[in-house]
């Protein structure tokens, strides 16, 4: 293998942090502490920092813990907040050579595949090359796999979520640092100078992110996320996606099918930023036009970069195709210079330049005359959504030629790439112009499409306030028949049915102006509208209703989610219900998406239920829509973690069942953390597309196979079993010992002064574990190591099959049914990251003299070892992670780190609940960073 190893790159980053570290011990350095602006002296680096580190290496030697806990145990609460930082960092540093490492082992296998070998080392390694030679293997036609790759439909979509533990600064550094590692695995091609200049390279990033403060002061805004987002695409997927479909056609081609067409379009971008309302009353319908006003700014201004650059490279004069021909003369005569004193002749007055489009160019040039027409309509258009941005009256002029679809973008450039082809430059043509139609062909008008998600029950509530106006009661006493007749008259009617004068209140009046501001935003600028917590037909058929009181011509495609264990098994029955309303199926032409909750099912029943529940609910959504003629596409909500289904995609694609990827068709959330780690680097982006486009086209082209009878009802009763230990466990223990030992045993209540999202973390102020949001809930329980969601009651379920005698039969399901096995094969990886050894210590510093939760702790660590036990028996493995080297390399490097970690942070929390009065800003820090630097350790947060 070229490079190195991944143990390798992180002693080498791990040895530079230490160094400029160490040079500085004792240092006194002076920065602001408080609001009045006093500023206070205070050592970079203490010698109990050091001492940590030693006792954390001698740990990694001898596996003595109880040397780094009476180290910690000693120390002031400044000392523990540095030394903290300090294993931030470290782990950090971890996180970044396991994503170089795992660049470097794919870019490997993919040597090894055209040469004929087979990559062994990492089951999560595939590639263009090995899916398509696999799939030719068997018996698959090239150009069938062409097709199936026409037809994808992969859309990935952007959600804040409260889980991303670092801030935007940081990421933005550690994807410089990604680069410099790749010139590090180079490192014996040069000079001793050029090495050392390397090293210097690295260590400024470093020291860079050591004196970053990585502390939010404040809670994210809304805006502020999506500008986030933004800046994650435009400085990785935008150079990625060129990349992919060049990959894609290289690869075709080696197989000895064509490359892709040129106006393919088999990628999108799509965000939940600044759209997901639910719960969060931060998102205005202000916040959302502003968002969809930024994205639209943005790929402009990128488009108009782009045809900059084209207008050197297109400089071909002479002839062109009758197309490009009658296009150029149409652009000519409409915005023709002849005629004195002409509009256009004028100077802009905002920039000062002459906008007459073909001022310079040749009569001869026809690209670069009909360029200068396509960059006049970006200019004009970034101009108007600075204006409208601003809050400031646009040029009437430059608002009829604001880009208001893909298409007006689109079309111009793919006339040129004919005429082009047609005139033999395909050279030229296959370069920036390819690169850009397919951009536009991604991103459209707006960098990326904007969901709106609200909650079912403030629909209800808009609902009440207009049928009591109306003197006809209340919408949500109604029966469910009388709701969807009246909805459906409603929607048919060409009456209009708000009053002016209709009191509401301000979350009525909010919701109302959100569905007003959708009308004004181009339709191809939005997405889906989700409803949360979906239960009926008459909730989708309400948003419809809403969508045309506000003015809504083109209206979103709306998209019920359905998120606990109840609503997943009733969701086929709300769909088939909507679609036996005449008005509703005309309305879906054809097509329905629905959106399944990972995090919610769960958090409501277990790993095994949800997984299990998931699969059927597909299963018999898709019944439905065969039933009705209706196309049903799935919209996944997974979270980053294993515990909210994540993981990677040739996994998690086996547990969904054959054609539930109509057409090639993906569309799943990319949640929190998740997104730093998919999209780093425009390389580990490119290479993210590559893992969601070859696992839907395997999924697509050699399904997995239906499950025999007896698979099923066994997995029918491993999910119930588990569910029921499940429940009775967290929601129904007596005197509610559960409750009080997750937020005496966890850092739950410490995670809301982290400002990691502008979403608060319960959906309601009120309420106890029902009402917490699953993504604090999962990562409450990784930051002890318990791991608690991935497990519970999935040990108790297999222990009974296994005390049955049915062990032979759990195996054979491993072996022969791909669900069933990449479940499994999940859960081992999020074990590996458990530790009863860490969970114990949290019990000793946070539960102390309380009987009843100190055996509640030694039941659910017991439980714990119950399924890695059982989880080994059912695959015939020795030990956790067996198939998974790389990632048992990386979670055993981290080991000292992560571990001394924990070790400061359970002794934060006990100090932290026997301070009265006000918290010292030190222990509180320390608090927060010990959160993020686990986070960093677990490569996953909730």
């Amino acid at each position: 293998m070229s490079g190195g190893t991944i143990t390798s790159d992180f002693a080498m980053l791990t040895a530079q942090l230490l160094e400029i570290l160490r040079a500085h011990e004792g240092m006194r350095v002076f920065s602001p502490r408080n609001e009045a602006g006093e500023v206070t002296e205070h050592i970079l680096l203490p010698k109990a920092s050091l001492k940590l580190l030693d006792a954390a290496e001698e740990y990694q030697k001898t596996g003595d813990f109880k040397k780094v806990v009476s180290t910690v145990e000693k120390m002031d609460d400044y000392d523990m907040m540095i030394s903290g930082r300090v294993l931030q960092e470290i782990l950090v540093q971890a996180g970044l050579a396991e994503a170089h490492h795992r660049l470097r082992t794919f870019k490997n296998s993919v040597s090894s595949e055209v040469q004929g070998v087979t990559n062994t080392e990492d089951s999560s390694v595939v590639s263009f090359i090995g899916t398509f030679e696999k799939l030719v293997q068997k018996g698959i036609k090239p150009a069938d796999i062409r097709e199936a790759i026409i037809q994808q439909k992969i859309e990935l979509v952007l959600t804040a979520h409260p889980t991303e533990a670092q801030r935007r600064s940081a990421l933005k550094k550690h994807e410089q640092m990604l680069q410099q590692m790749k010139v590090h695995d180079a490192k014996d091609q040069l000079t001793p100078g050029q090495l050392a200049g390397l090293y210097d390279k690295i260590k400024a990033i470093q020291w860079s992110c050591w004196r970053t403060n990585t502390v939010r002061r404040t809670r994210p805004t809304p805006e502020g996320e999506a500008r986030n987002g933004m800046l994650v695409i435009e400085e990785t997927v935008w150079k990625a996606v060129p990349e992919h479909y060049r990959r894609l056609d290289r690869c075709l081609t080696r197989i000895g099918a064509s490359p892709l067409p040129f106006d393919a379009s088999i990628l999108k971008m799509s965000s939940w930023m600044g759209g997901d309302r639910d719960g969060n009353p931060n998102v205005t319908w202000e916040v959302t036009k502003k968002v969809v006003t930024l994205l639209r700014w943005r790929v402009v201004e990128l488009y108009y970069r782009e045809v900059d650059e084209l207008l050197y490279e297109l400089s071909m004069d002479g002839e062109v195709n009758e197309e490009m021909r009658a296009e150029v003369e149409a652009v000519s005569s409409m915005w023709t210079a002849s005629a004195p004193g002409s509009k256009v002749c004028k100077p802009d007055a905002r920039s000062g330049v002459h906008w007459n489009f073909h001022t310079g160019v040749a009569e001869d040039e026809p690209y670069r005359r009909l360029l200068m027409a396509i960059r006049r309509r970006c200019w004009r258009t970034k101009v108007s959504m600075e204006a409208l941005y601003m809050g400031k009256q646009n040029d009437p002029d430059f608002e009829k030629e604001v880009l208001t679809s893909s298409e007006e973008l689109a079309r111009p450039l793919e006339i040129m790439y004919r005429s082009l082809i047609e005139q033999g430059d395909e050279i030229v043509a296959n370069g920036r112009l390819l690169d850009l139609i397919r951009r536009v062909r991604t991103f459209g008008i707006s960098m990326a499409c904007l969901d709106v998600r609200q909650e079912s029950d403030r629909h209800s509530e808009v609902m009440d306030t207009l049928t009591s106006f109306l003197g006809l009661g209340k919408f949500t006493e109604w029966t469910e028949q009388e709701r969807c007749d009246w909805l459906v008259k409603e929607i048919e009617s060409k009456r209009p049915l708000l009053a002016p004068d209709m009191p509401m209140s301000d979350i009525v009046k909010e919701i109302l102006d959100t569905y007003k501001i959708i009308a004004e935003l181009p339709s191809e600028a939005l997405g889906a509208y989700v409803i949360s917590m979906s239960r009926a037909t008459s909730d989708i058929l309400t948003v419809c209703l809403l969508q045309k009181v506000g003015g809504v011509k083109k209206m979103m495609r709306v998209a019920p989610l359905f998120e606990t264990r109840e609503d997943l098994i009733n969701a086929p029955k709300v769909i088939d219900a909507a679609l036996g309303v005449q008005w509703y199926k005309d309305h879906v032409q054809g097509k329905q998406e629905v959106m399944l909750g990972y995090s919610d099912s769960v958090k409501d029943a277990g790993k095994f239920a949800s997984t299990w529940e998931l699969h059927r609910a597909m299963e018999n959504l898709l019944e439905v829509g065969k039933k009705h003629g209706v196309q049903i596409t799935f919209f996944h909500g997974r979270g980053g973690s294993i515990g909210r289904g994540g993981g990677p995609p040739n996994f998690i694609l086996q547990a969904q069942p054959a054609g539930s990827l109509q057409n090639g068709h993906l569309r799943l959330t990319i949640q929190g953390e998740t997104i730093g780690r998919h999209f780093p680097s425009d390389e580990v982006a490119e290479r993210t597309l590559e893992q969601y486009s070859t696992a839907v086209l395997e999924h697509t082209l050699a399904p997995p196979p239906l499950p025999k009878p007896e698979f099923r009802a066994a997995m029918q009763e491993l999910s119930d079993l588990s569910a029921e230990h499940y429940q009775k466990t967290v929601f129904k223990s007596d005197g509610e010992i559960f409750v009080r030992f997750f937020h005496t045993f966890t850092p739950t209540s410490e995670l809301g002064q982290m400002n990691i999202g502008s979403r608060p973390a319960k959906r309601r102020s009120y309420g106890g574990i029902d009402t917490l949001r699953a993504i604090p809930w999962i990562f409450a329980w990784t930051q002890t190591r318990l791991l608690l969601p991935v497990w519970l009651g999935n040990g108790l379920a297999l222990q009974k099959y296994i005390d049955a005698g049915k062990l032979p039969l759990l195996q054979q399901m491993y072996k022969e049914w791909p669900f069933f096995r990449s479940m499994l094969d999940l859960i081992d990886v999020e074990l590996g990251k458990s530790s009863p050894m860490i969970t114990e210590h949290y019990e000793s510093k946070t539960v102390q003299q309380d009987a009843d939760l100190k055996k509640l702790g030694a039941d659910l660590r017991a439980g714990l070892q119950q399924m890695i036990d059982n989880i080994l028996k059912v695959k015939g493995a020795s030990e956790l992670l067996s198939q998974e080297p790389n990632l048992k390399a990386a979670i055993a490097m981290r080991k000292p780190y992560l571990d001394t970690a924990h070790a400061i942070q359970a002794e934060v929390l006990k100090r932290l609940r026997s301070t009265e009065g006000e918290v010292p800003v030190e222990l509180r820090d320390a608090m927060i960073i010990t959160i993020q630097g686990i986070a960093a350790g677990m490569q996953n947060t909730g």
